[in-house]
C-alpha cells in the first residue's frame, strides 16, 4: 500500500495554500488562506506518489490535499470526490482529466469540496446527465479550471440539487450542451467565467432559486442566459453577453421575478432579450445593442423595463399579447424629441381571439441620452 505522506509544516513546499471563502454572494470572493498539514501527491517521481487521482483520493482523509502533477497527464480517469478535500492541478493547461467520451468526468458527492486547476474534458453525450464538472452536494468551489469538449449533449458544469457552489475563473468551452447547468439548484455564486463556443446555452437556470450570475463574459453560445420553468428570484448583473446566435436572455413559461440589471448585450443576432408567458421580472440598466430585435415579449406580464439603453437594433422593442408592462425612462437611440415613445405591438381580442390589433405602449419619459452603464469586469481567459 503506498504511503500518505505528511508535512508538518506546508510552507516548505507550497508557502501557503489558499482556499476561497464565502462572502455576500453578489461581491468578488476574496481568498482567505490557511495552513493545511496533510497533502497527497499524484503523478510526481518517487514512492511517496499516486498514479491515479481517485487512489489518492480513496486513502484520503477529510481535510487532506491532493495535489495533481501535470507531468503524468493526461489523466484518464472517471473521478468521483466523495470526501472533503481540496483536489488542486499543477496547471490548468497542462494537468488534464480525459472522460474518454462517457460519463462525468468529475463527481463531487460531499460537501465543501475545492478543485481547482485542471482540464475536464471528454465527457459523455447523455443530456443534462454527463458533465466536465457535476456537483451533486453543496458549497463547494469549482474554481480556475478549462472545462472542454464534454459531449454533443454534454454540460460543462452541472449543480444538481447543488446549495452554495461557488463556479468562479473558469474557461467553459466549446460542450455540446450548455456550458453551465442548474438543476434544483439554490444560492449558487457565479462569476469571472469565460463561456464560449458552447452547442447550446452558456447558462440554463432550471427549478432553480436565489442564484447570483455575474461579471461574466459569454460569447459565441448558441444563446447567452435561458430560464427555465421554475427559475426563481435570480440575479444576472454585470456580465457581458455578446455575439450569441439566438438571443442574449430567454425567459420562458414558468419563470419569473428575475432581475437583470448593468449588463452589456452585444451583437446577439436575433433578439437581445425575449420573454415568453413569463412574469414579474426586473430589467435596468443595460445596454441592449447590435440585435435584430433589442426586446420581444410574447404573454409576458407585469416586467418592469426601465433605464436601459436601447442602441442599434432593427427593431428597439416589440411586444404580443402582453400585458401590466412598465416602461420607465429608457433611452431609445430611434426616438427623437420630448414626448413619450411609443413601443409598439399586438393584442388578441379577449372576445374574438382569431382577431389580433396593433396596440401601443408608451415610455412617457425616455431618456434624452445614453446611461453610462458600469461594466465590472474586463475578464477574458
Amino acid at each position: 500500500m503506498k504511503k500518505r505522506v505528511i508535512l508538518g509544516i506546508v510552507i516548505l513546499f507550497f508557502g501557503t495554500i489558499c482556499i476561497p471563502s464565502y462572502g455576500m454572494t453578489i461581491e468578488k470572493q476574496i481568498p482567505s488562506c490557511q495552513f493545511l498539514s496533510n497533502i497527497i501527491y499524484v503523478g510526481g517521481n518517487g514512492p511517496n506518489n499516486y498514479t491515479t487521482i481517485q487512489g489518492a483520493i480513496n486513502h484520503a482523509q477529510d481535510g487532506d490535499t491532493v495535489f495533481v502533477f501535470s507531468a503524468s497527464s493526461p489523466y484518464f480517469e472517471h473521478v468521483i470526490v466523495n470526501k472533503t478535500i481540496h483536489l488542486l492541478g499543477e496547471n490548468r493547461t497542462t494537468t488534464i482529466i480525459d472522460g474518454e467520451g462517457s460519463g462525468d468526468v468529475m463527481l463531487l458527492t460531499v460537501d465543501n469540496i475545492t478543485v481547482q486547476g485542471f482540464t475536464l474534458q471528454h465527457g459523455g453525450d447523455t443530456p443534462k446527465v454527463n458533465a466536465g464538472i457535476e456537483s451533486r452536494s453543496h458549497w463547494n468551489v469549482i474554481q480556475n479550471n478549462i472545462v472542454f469538449q464534454n459531449g454533443r449533449y454534454g454540460v460543462g458544469v452541472l449543480l444538481n440539487n447543488s446549495v452554495g457552489t461557488l463556479v468562479c475563473d473558469n474557461r467553459i468551452a466549446e460542450n455540446g450542451n450548455e456550458g453551465i447547468f442548474l438543476g434544483n439548484s439554490t444560492n449558487a455564486s457565479i462569476h469571472d467565467n469565460v463561456i464560449t463556443g458552447n452547442g447550446h446555452c452558456a447558462i440554463v437556470i432550471s427549478k432553480s432559486r436565489g442564484n447570483v450570475i455575474t461579471r461574466n463574459t459569454m460569447y459565441g453560445n448558441y444563446a447567452g442566459v435561458s430560464f427555465w420553468a421554475g427559475a426563481m428570484e435570480n440575479t444576472v448583473a454585470w456580465n457581458q453577453i455578446h455575439n450569441q446566435e439566438y438571443s442574449g436572455i430567454g425567459m420562458w413559461p414558468g419563470s419569473g421575478n428575475n432581475s437583470i440589471h448593468d449588463n452589456i448585450f452585444s451583437n446577439n443576432a436575433l433578439y437581445g432579450f425575449l420573454l415568453t408567458k413569463t412574469s414579474g421580472n426586473v430589467i435596468r440598466n443595460n445596454t441592449i445593442q447590435g440585435s435584430n430585435e433589442g426586446m420581444h415579449l410574447n404573454m409576458a406580464n407585469l416586467t418592469l423595463i426601465s433605464h436601459n439603453n436601447f442602441l442599434g437594433n432593427n427593431i428597439s422593442a416589440y411586444f404580443e399579447n402582453s400585458s401590466f408592462n412598465r416602461w420607465r425612462q429608457n433611452y431609445w437611440d430611434d426616438h427623437k424629441g420630448l414626448w413619450p415613445k411609443c413601443i409598439h405591438g399586438q393584442m388578441r381580442i379577449p372576445w374574438n381571439k382569431t382577431r389580433v390589433i396593433g396596440w401601443i405602449n408608451f415610455d412617457w419619459l425616455p431618456a434624452r441620452k445614453p446611461y453610462d452603464i458600469i461594466f465590472l469586469n474586463e475578464v477574458e481567459q
